[in-house]
């Protein structure tokens, strides 16, 4: 009866270690932003004006990078002076004066990296900054070959590959 009872806990030891790897083998890979919730409400068009091609990568060794770029308007005018001429009658120079409004486009890269790990059961996942050890606990809502859905305290974020 032993016998029978250890072959079917390493029977259930294996079965279990093969579902892990299938599960790290999807989650592994690098993943775009689709759609991000807030509260429930869609804000994607916020959350792409913010974060601009936001990708989350994960790879085989736990490490993980995020990277976006940040676009950051600043208004600006500059004033632009010509002379014209002279006139001779009142004695004064003819000046042309224009203001040029435009606005100034600044693009900044940003990039995160640190490791990466599941944690309380496989359920949520937990990304570790290298730089500063903040910690973030994502759960995990959904997974599968091309899609993965987290969620933070209010904000959801779907990702496809």
């Amino acid at each position: 009866m032993k016998k029978y009872f250890f072959i079917a806990l390493a029977l259930t030891l294996t079965l279990a270690s093969c579902n892990k790897n299938a599960f790290l083998k999807k989650l592994v890979g690098t993943w775009k932003m689709d759609r991000y919730l807030f509260d429930g409400q869609d804000r994607t068009l916020y959350f792409d004006t913010t974060f601009r091609g936001f990708e989350l990568s994960l790879d085989e060794n736990n490490f993980y990078s995020e990277s976006y770029s940040e676009f950051i308007l600043t208004p600006g005018s500059a004033i632009l002076t010509d002379t014209l001429g002279y006139d001779s009658v009142n004695m004064v120079y003819v000046i042309n004066t224009d203001t040029l409004n435009y606005i100034d486009t600044t693009i900044i890269p940003h990039l995160t990296t640190g490791e990466w790990q599941l944690i309380n059961s496989d359920e949520d996942l937990q990304l570790r900054d290298g730089t500063t050890n903040d910690a973030r606990i994502f759960r995990i809502l959904d997974l599968d070959k091309n899609n993965l859905k987290l969620r933070l305290g209010n904000e959801e974020f779907y990702y496809g590959k």
